[in-house]
């Protein structure tokens, strides 16, 4: 089925140079220049027209108040789009080479820019909140306002939990060396982070991307070698880790007291929209899958000749299939199974591979993982990934043209209208992962089918288990950082607890990994708190969806095209309703579950 041709080592790195030349060129420059002007003169007009925090009393709903609304609206959308251009341009550099000092330079000072962005957006903010009430009237007296109602109704319910604008604009500025800085830290350490891997009695000093790859290898000794190398890697960086932890938790939980919010998910909830009930109904149902899982665990441990499953095990390959691609390979198995779906995914799919917008393999100072980035000036994405010829990372890519499709559906809206939540975020990545894998399971034999469950069944588990032990390790370390600072050691005993609550008797507890908090950036992101149940959220709605297409076939996918691009224009659970799905209901998130529970049933038959 697969090509057993060893991997090609060639560097293939992302292509930007249709945004600008290079980090100095005059074509940058211009637009750095532009984007500094076009935030004071917008600055100007804030302050000469009144756009900030007011009295609603003294405020007159007429056609002048919505043009002046609107021009405001209008400007802040242009800012966002070139800071958010700018920003992947000069993070496509950092993000690949933390130890290019110039786009570390860049990156400080975009950092500066950002805050002024940030001060504006209060102002607006502020100025939202204040003319709320008047807002149907605004709307209907613009047809700008009205295309932005989502966005103004949105702002308007966010802007009670503002701070006044000097404090804002304070917090802001202090982000710099305050919790940003320590992501920034995190981002430098890990990236930088090596050790020496014994692999068949050859010695060779890692970067930590190529070693966490590892624990795919087809050989236990190397897996079980990458792992404790793994382990004494972050065991050395711990320190100034569990600095930067302390330092983005602190950041989070000062700003939600002077806030006024009502818990740590508070935030978080409102970012992704969705409420309490919803949050409560997804959490329940993944905890009800834990048994499933386990026996899960326990069918792989027993095929590899465990009696419980180590971690180093977790993501060991199981089948006699030899699963490695080309990047040459796998680029042509994405693009003909996209097709297959719509011409459009799969035409989008061609387009960035063609013109390089991935950033292929493994190397000494680039990011581990894989994300996507858009780059709205060329209407564009950008992705990062970390390929080593394995299933595991073709599915990657093609989760990440996900994100890159669900941007192209959304060519020709403003930033604002853009703005999509992580709930909704992932609907996109994952439904591409599984177009992939069931085309994959389509015409696998015996052994092959067995290695490709395996595969559904790694990534399932650590998107239900591992994300749930992620959020108890969140949640019990924001309840305990409200009170005093964390040692590394406390991060350790948190970390373990969460994961005996998840993967209990799955896994050989002796080796479960008490340093995830140091590996996961997520943590380490000011703005994105509770990054991880979202993942979920993505992946169970996804299969809900894929199951619909199914059942549909092709009048799906027009259907599917429109939520993708509406994803930043309604809450969640009335963009879901769409579809006919109530996501505030356990239901729905059982019955995706038990799609994977059907993929365990017949891994533990195989």
């Amino acid at each position: 089925m697969f090509s057993m041709k060893k991997n090609v080592s060639e560097d293939i790195r992302w292509d930007l140079s249709n945004v600008y030349r290079g980090l100095e060129t005059a074509d940058m420059k211009k637009d750095w220049q532009f984007l500094q002007k076009l935030i004071e003169s917008a600055g100007k007009y804030f302050q000469d027209n009144g756009i900030t925090k007011g009295d609603p009393k003294k405020i007159k709903a007429d056609a002048a108040c919505a043009d002046k609304l609107a021009h405001a609206v209008e400007l802040m959308n242009k800012a966002i789009m070139m800071y958010t251009t700018l920003d992947a341009f000069v993070f496509s550099f950092y993000s690949t080479d933390s130890y290019n000092k110039l786009a570390a330079q860049k990156t400080s000072e975009l950092e500066k820019i950002g805050v002024a962005l940030k001060n504006l957006d209060v102002m607006l903010q502020g100025f939202i909140g204040t003319v709320g009430p008047n807002l149907e009237k605004l709307c209907a007296l613009n047809e700008n306002l009205q295309e932005h109602r989502f966005y103004l109704e949105e702002a308007y319910e966010q802007s009670k939990y503002l701070m006044s604008e000097e404090k804002e604009r304070l917090a802001a500025e202090l982000a710099l060396s305050g919790g940003q800085a320590f992501s920034k830290l995190q981002g430098v350490v890990s990236s930088q982070l090596k050790a020496p891997v014994t692999i068949k009695g050859k010695t060779e000093n890692m970067p930590m991307a190529q070693i966490r790859n590892l624990a795919y290898s087809a050989d236990e000794k190397t897996r079980k070698a990458a792992y404790e190398a793994e382990i004494k890697a972050w065991e050395s960086a711990r320190e100034p880790l569990a600095a930067s932890l302390n330092g983005v938790k602190g950041h989070n939980i000062t700003l939600n007291i002077q806030r006024g919010r009502k818990s740590c998910t508070h935030h978080s909830l409102d970012m992704n929209r969705i409420d309490e009930k919803t949050h409560k109904a997804l959490l329940s149902a993944m905890a009800s899958s834990f048994d499933m899982f386990r026996k899960y665990f326990k069918k792989k441990a027993s095929r590899l000749g465990e009696k419980s499953l180590s971690w180093w095990n977790l993501f060991a390959p199981v089948g006699k299939s030899e699963r490695r691609f080309t990047y040459k390979e796998a680029c042509e198995f994405v693009v003909d199974n996209f097709n297959a779906f719509s011409k459009d995914l799969g035409g989008l799919a061609a387009r960035a591979f063609k013109n390089k917008w991935i950033d292929v393999y493994p190397r000494d100072g680039k990011r581990g993982g894989a994300f996507c980035m858009p780059v709205p000036k060329t209407e564009e994405s950008r992705i990062l990934c970390n390929f080593d010829g394995s299933f595991e990372q073709v599915l990657t890519i093609a989760h990440e043209l996900g994100h890159a499709y669900h941007n192209e559906c959304q060519k020709g809206l403003t930033m604002t209208q853009r703005s999509t939540p992580m709930t909704l975020a992932e609907t996109a990545s994952i439904f591409c992962e599984t177009i992939i894998l069931n085309a994959a399971l389509k015409n696998a034999n015996k052994a092959e089918k067995l290695a490709l469950l395996e595969t559904q069944l790694i990534g399932a588990s650590q998107l239900i288990v591992d994300i749930h032990s992620r959020f108890l390790f969140e949640k019990e370390v924001f309840d305990r950082r409200a009170g005093n600072e964390l040692s590394a050691d406390d991060f350790c005993d948190i970390m373990l607890k969460a994961q005996k609550a998840t993967y209990g008797a799955g896994l050989d507890s002796k080796t479960f990994h008490q340093y995830m908090w140091a590996v996961k950036l997520h943590y380490y992101m000011p703005e994105l708190a509770f990054y991880n149940y979202p993942y979920a959220f993505g992946f169970l709605f996804g299969l809900g969806l894929y199951k619909i297409f199914e059942r549909d076939g092709q009048k799906f996918v027009p259907k599917y095209n429109d939520l993708l691009r509406s994803t930043g224009m309604f809450m969640a659970a009335d963009l879901t309703k769409k579809f006919a799905i109530d996501i505030t209901k356990e239901k729905f998130w059982l019955d995706s579950l038990n799609v994977v529970k059907g993929h365990i049933d017949e891994y533990l038959k195989l």
